[in-house]
């Protein structure tokens, strides 16, 4: 080997979009990968709803989430997809509503996790914007009255969302919108104290923003009034803070542990965005 040749860093490889072998930006090989591993892990429960009915599985408070941030949205949101379809047989605790619930409590969660990139930045406003919607709407003021729903009372049922509202601030604030911190704060070779705050931040965000496209449909799908709602989003907070807390852990140490791997990263996933830093 050259002296030249010596003085070269070795560089990270990234994925090439468009292969034969690739969906969505990813390799087929690693989307089947966590599919599988969404799919067996949906049989451990994580937590179980606090209103009964069935459970949010390790897949989906883990995994699912993890697979939008390695694979990217896209990949990620098929990954969770067929893996809570897989899941739904197996595991029909975590799927009470069969297909309704693979989406919600599958693909949903790649999903929203997969976009907190600082590319995805405007899709996740938009992410942002509807699911901001559906909590001033859906489904007590439309469809409303005609769908057998009461107007809700306020402010109590609007403050019952008041930890969506605030992780919507955070991101305005601290997201790739305005400051970036989050990124510059859990990038490659930042403090591992530094990448925990902010990992954690990116769950409680990805979490909260789909939290009314998550919830919402049930309370449509089971008539539940609107004291009962709010009582549902006061009282399921503790569980919320399990996801993040989860996430976030989950995450740092799968991270850290890719880019110390020196594995291939897939282009425009979070993991690919963190490893090289965020300007």
């Amino acid at each position: 080997m050259s002296e030249e040749q010596k003085l070269v860093p070795e560089a990270e490889e990234e994925f090439e979009r468009g292969g034969a072998a690739s969906i969505a930006g990813a390799p087929i090989s690693w989307v089947a990968l966590f599919a599988a591993i969404c799919a067996v892990t949906t049989i451990i429960p994580f937590y179980f709803y606090v209103t009964g009915g069935g459970y949010v599985s390790v897949a989906s408070g883990l995994f699912m989430p993890l697979a939008g941030q390695v694979l990217g949205p896209w990949a990620g949101m098929i990954a969770a997809f067929v893996g809570g379809l897989i899941g739904m047989f197996i595991a029909p605790g975590a799927f009470p509503l069969g297909l309704v619930d693979v989406i919600l409590s599958g693909a949903i969660f790649g999903l929203a996790a997969g976009l907190m990139t600082k590319k995805m930045r405007w899709v996740f406003l938009v992410w942002w914007i509807v699911n901001l919607a559906l909590v001033a709407f859906f489904p007590y003021r439309i469809p409303g009255a005609s769908a057998g729903f009461g107007a809700p009372v306020e402010p109590g049922y609007t403050l019952s969302w008041t930890y969506v509202f605030i992780a919507f601030v955070v991101w305005l604030i601290f997201g790739p919108l305005t400051t970036n911190f989050l990124h510059k704060w859990a990038k490659k070779g930042s403090p591992i104290w530094l990448q925990t705050i902010s990992l954690l931040l990116y769950a409680f965000i990805f979490r909260s923003s789909m939290q009314p496209l998550w919830s919402l449909p049930y309370y449509y799908i089971f008539k539940w009034p609107h004291d009962w709602a709010i009582v549902d989003n006061w009282v399921s907070i503790p569980t919320y803070v399990l996801d993040w807390a989860g996430s976030a852990i989950l995450a740092l140490f799968v991270f850290r542990a890719l880019w110390q791997a020196k594995l291939r990263r897939v282009p425009g996933s979070l993991v690919d965005e963190l490893s090289v830093g965020a300007d």
